[in-house]
């Protein structure tokens, strides 16, 4: 498996080398999410599609990673507040079901042994979120902080974008404590509670009070190939 990885990264560099001489419309780049297992057995991690990598379907992605490390695929659906998937089903060798999957958004899976995610393709139209609030006064809405903003490099920064009218906290995910940690808006004092570093590809998790769509299309930039690692928190543009 170690060799198969190694070669999937040559060939990625290949690529990403290729794609800073080529023509904007052809510019790649790729992300590496790392994936951990814990000892608690629940194995959460936040990955991500920044780009257009040919995984359509949860099935797709699960198959990418394999059966050995990848157990389930799942969507949060902010309406209801929950989490929906798919699960691999040993005994059958076969997944329980299957859904769509779109670029730009954030899922969870769950991995029973380390691994990498390598995502790598072609550069997609910017997402578009629609952050909801609800009648439980939950909020949790899952982005991905998209390609063109790379000038938010903090949470206050992110938080600050959507406006605070709207987002009340900002949360990042930490594989190895299976945790969310990150910052709120007080309101009392009209500051954050603290800050941490983000980048491009990066899955987080915001609280919404009042529905907005995020980003604004006035806001988007150009995008330059990148790699964005996610075990160092790296990244490198061409």
């Amino acid at each position: 498996m170690k060799k198969i990885i190694a070669l999937i990264a040559m060939l990625l560099l290949t690529t990403l080398s290729y794609a800073a001489e080529s023509d904007p419309s052809e510019t790649v780049g790729f992300v590496r999410y790392t994936c951990v297992a814990n000892p608690d057995n629940t194995d959460m991690n936040f990955v991500a599609l920044p780009m257009n990598a040919g995984y359509s379907t949860a099935q797709d992605l699960g198959n990418a990673m394999g059966a050995d490390y990848c157990t389930s695929v799942n969507a949060w659906d902010d309406s209801t507040q929950t989490w929906s998937g798919i699960d691999w089903l040993e005994f059958i060798q076969s997944w329980s079901g299957d859904f769509n999957l779109e670029s730009g958004h954030a899922y969870m899976i769950n991995v029973v042994a380390d691994a990498d995610l390598y995502i790598a393709g072609s550069l997609p139209v910017d997402p578009v979120y629609d952050l909801v609030t609800n009648a439980d006064s939950t909020y949790m809405n899952f982005i991905m902080l998209p390609l063109s903003m790379s000038y938010l490099t903090d949470a206050q920064a992110l938080g600050n974008d959507i406006g605070t009218e709207f987002c009340t906290s900002v949360n990042t995910w930490d594989t190895s404590t299976q945790t969310w940690s990150g910052i709120d808006w007080l309101e009392s004092s009209g500051t954050w509670s603290g800050n941490f570093d983000i980048e491009i590809g990066m899955p987080l998790m915001v609280n919404i009070i009042s529905n907005t769509t995020w980003p604004s299309p006035d806001k988007a930039v150009d995008v330059k190939p990148f790699i964005f690692q996610q075990s160092d928190k790296n990244i490198s543009k061409q």
